[in-house]
């Protein structure tokens, strides 16, 4: 199966520009490709990697939620 590239603007669309360029500067974030000044991405890549940001977020309880 080939790989699927991406935009980040495509995959993130709610997000602003400073949001998307803030995603791209953390450290653990895949590497783009530059295609004509277009950045992108492997989609399995960006997959692994907002799995990984999942994991380090912490829920919220729903005692938490209720109180407000």
């Amino acid at each position: 199966m080939p790989r699927v590239l991406v935009r980040l603007r495509d995959r993130y669309p709610d997000a602003s520009r400073m949001t998307r360029w803030r995603i791209r500067q953390q450290p653990d974030h895949p590497s783009g490709i530059d295609h004509l000044g277009t950045e992108w991405f492997y989609e399995d890549e960006l997959d692994a990697y907002d799995e990984s940001r999942r994991r380090l977020t912490p829920k919220r309880s729903t005692d938490e939620t209720e109180a407000q």
